[in-house]
């Protein structure tokens, strides 16, 4: 045993093995508190850090084996079940844990400290109202009891009770005002409700406190970038990286900005370097996921997702993030098996209501839908600004309200038909949405007034409320049966007419204008896009003339296909002073449109014109499960892939209904030639039996 032992005095022992265990040096502490143990198998404190010891080197059946003997030789002690709890919280068996911190409360009702514990075991199960009452007690036995008060602002922050989560970070911030960890609990608190101005506010006074706390850094970057300030964010995260450097969760934070700013790339390589500090790193194997799939490695992202499962079965990110990857495979029963399973491990997790709620309208649960799917305010970037006046509740008759746009352009298209509902019931109403998409929604409806700022709107009237665009449907009607029916949407009169030539020439052929992009970036396109070597099948299909609607990048593609000589392009510039402006336009002059699922397609049905859409094999909840009909636009008809990733069946299918339009355009075309014929012949007859008149 060395040194230690020599003067045989159990005290120096155990000063000695505590500072060892605080080194860090946990095999050489476990020795000392095992010989202590032999002279003195009763002394709980020494059994205690032994466990402790035991789990920290990476031990834990005997963290376990050891906590068992606490028990057994101190039957009637709450600290030995206080104990048995902590190594299985460690394990993660929650259940367990709390019937050991129950048995704990029952042995000593006293302890705030066991009643604490509890409040973290349920926090975890996320029992979070049976959470703050143990936290209640807790503090209620020992009032000096902050971290009771601090896990409990958590709590009622994952209720959505933020005035009691706030509440309780100000009586914190009250009680320490000299310490950061008060001020960078409420900018946690902050941004979970999405306050990011407030929280910048205060990790900045954390900061002033502490400068080198690296969450209160890292705080103020994610404040900074919930505004969308990124390029400050990404100096506030680098900064917190300088202050603790081999703190992966700030790589992580960093990889999600980069994401966010359509570069995986480099998302995937911050995930390297950290996964290099730390392989087993589950926000990070999350991060990597995420940047693989939107590079379009589905199995690579796979890979990570399910080692850090492995790690973390209950993750909730990772989850989600699963079930995505599970949608693009095409798989909706393992995608919904996962969501399920996000949802229980965290009930209150954005992501994961969201796709509960997308499934749900997908499935024509709507009520349930459209509740969930307000879940969507939490993500970055955010889908809507947040004006400082009152929401609208959707009951009471405002003096005006703000209807504030999504971000999304298909939202906008698709939810716009509820401004003429707010019209009709009369309530004055404005839109609030981009300046480019100001012309375009401008013809939605003439009593509903489009613009891009309130600059003009008195803020501090009482009656004055909001409510974001995508929030309408379960405000006022969750059926969409009982939506405003399409055409909603009108084209501006002048540019039908700069593309009439579109529809001239060719004789009967059947115009079709094409599409087969969506935004390029991954976190939008999902697999929607489609090669537009995919459309030869229509090329092929003679009385067709092709009109080439790609914008962006995608263009290039014109450029290589085999059948590029079938494609007519645009002859003018398209959409320069405004979105979809003329191709509203354009879309007057054509017999139908084939496209992705796009802006496009939603702008099609929007106004009314005949539309096919190509839909990967488990596509966005706009279009159901397996409708061939879409229940929102009327005029729009649905081709589903059959297998993930496979658009040669799509493409046959649409080619045949092309085919159907071609032969009955014919046949109108030969039942007009003989119809005039017809009108001719009885003409000239009528002329041949007439007398010659006198002169």
């Amino acid at each position: 045993m060395g040194e230690a032992f020599m003067p045989q005095d159990a005290r120096t022992a155990f000063s000695r093995a505590t500072e060892l265990h605080r080194q860090g040096r946990y095999d050489e502490a476990i020795e000392i508190y095992r010989h202590l143990l032999k002279a003195q198998p009763t002394a709980l404190d020494t059994q205690r850090l032994l466990t402790f010891a035991l789990l920290q080197a990476g031990h834990p059946d005997e963290a376990m084996a050891s906590a068992r003997q606490a028990c057994a030789l101190h039957p009637t002690r709450a600290e030995a079940q206080m104990l048995m709890g902590a190594v299985f919280q460690v394990s993660r068996q929650w259940e367990k844990a709390l019937v050991a911190f129950d048995a704990a409360c029952a042995l000593q009702p006293s302890a705030a400290e066991a009643h604490y514990l509890a409040g973290n075991t349920l926090s975890a199960l996320g029992r979070h109202s049976d959470a703050v009452a143990r936290y209640d007690r807790a503090v209620a036995l020992d009032p000096k009891a902050t971290e009771a008060l601090a896990n409990r602002a958590r709590a009622y922050a994952r209720l959505n009770r933020q005035n009691e989560a706030l509440a309780d970070c100000e009586r914190l911030v009250g009680r320490q005002p000299n310490e950061a960890a008060p001020l960078v609990l409420k900018a946690g608190i902050l941004l979970d409700f999405g306050h990011f101005a407030e929280a910048v506010i205060a990790a900045k006074s954390a900061l002033e406190l502490e400068p080198r706390q690296y969450e209160a850094h890292l705080l103020h970057g994610q404040g900074l970038e919930g505004q969308g300030r990124f390029e400050e964010a990404r100096l506030a995260f680098n900064t917190a990286l300088s202050c603790a450097p081999r703190h992966t969760d700030i790589l992580a934070r960093l990889a999600g900005l980069e994401r966010r700013k359509n570069q995986p790339d480099r998302a995937a390589a911050i995930c390297d370097t950290a996964l290099a500090l730390d392989p087993a790193c589950t926000a990070i194997l999350y991060e990597r996921g995420e940047a693989r799939r939107e590079l379009g490695d589905v199995q690579g992202a796979l890979a990570d997702v399910n080692a850090a499962l492995e790690r973390w079965p209950d993750d909730a990110p990772a989850l989600t993030l699963k079930a995505r990857l599970m949608a693009d495979l095409g798989d909706i029963e393992r995608a919904r098996s996962c969501i399920d399973a996000a949802c229980r491990t965290d009930s209150h997790y954005p992501p994961a209501i969201y796709l509960r709620a997308t499934d749900q309208l997908a499935r024509g649960q709507w009520s349930e839908g459209w509740a969930g799917y307000e879940s969507r305010s939490w993500f970055l970037p955010a889908p809507y600004e947040t004006p400082s006046f009152r929401r609208w509740d959707g009951v009471e008759m405002p003096e005006e309200l703000i209807v504030v746009g999504e971000t999304h352009l298909p939202d906008l298209l698709l939810f716009a038909r509820h401004l003429r509902s707010l019209a009709d019931r009369g309530i004055a109403t404005r839109l609030l949405t981009s300046a480019r998409n100001v012309p375009l929604l401008s013809r939605v409806d003439a009593r509903v007034l489009v613009q891009s700022d309130l600059t003009s709107v008195d803020i501090s009237r009482p009656g004055l409320r909001w409510a974001p665009l995508g929030s309408l449907p379960g405000l006022m009607n969750p059926d969409p049966a009982k939506w405003p029916r399409p055409p909603y949407l009108t084209a501006d009169p002048e540019r039908v007419l700069r593309w009439r030539h579109l529809a001239e020439g060719e004789g009967a052929n059947l115009h079709i204008g094409i599409c087969w992009q969506e935004d390029p970036a991954r976190t939008v396109d999902g697999g929607r896009s489609i090669p537009l070597e995919a459309f030869a099948p229509l090329a092929a299909i003679e009385g067709v003339s092709l009109i080439s609607l790609q914008q962006g990048g995608a263009a290039d593609q014109l450029e290589r296909v085999s059948f590029a000589d079938r494609i007519m392009k645009l002859d003018q510039p398209c959409d320069e002073d405004g979105v979809f402006l003329d191709s509203s336009g354009i879309l007057q002059q054509l017999d139908v449109v084939v496209t992705c699922d796009s802006a496009l397609c939603h702008l099609a049905g929007a106004r009314g014109r005949p539309v096919f859409t190509a839909l990967r094999a488990v596509p966005d909840w706009y279009w159901g499960l397996t409708e061939e009909r879409s229940p929102l636009y009327p005029t729009m008809r649905l081709f589903r892939q059959k297998q993930a990733g496979e658009w040669g069946g799509v493409f046959a299918s649409i080619a045949t209904a092309v085919q159907d339009l071609v032969k009955e355009r014919r046949a109108a075309a030969a039942a007009r030639a003989a119809a005039q014929k017809a009108v001719q012949e009885a003409a000239a007859g009528v002329n041949e039996d007439e007398p010659l008149t006198q002169v």
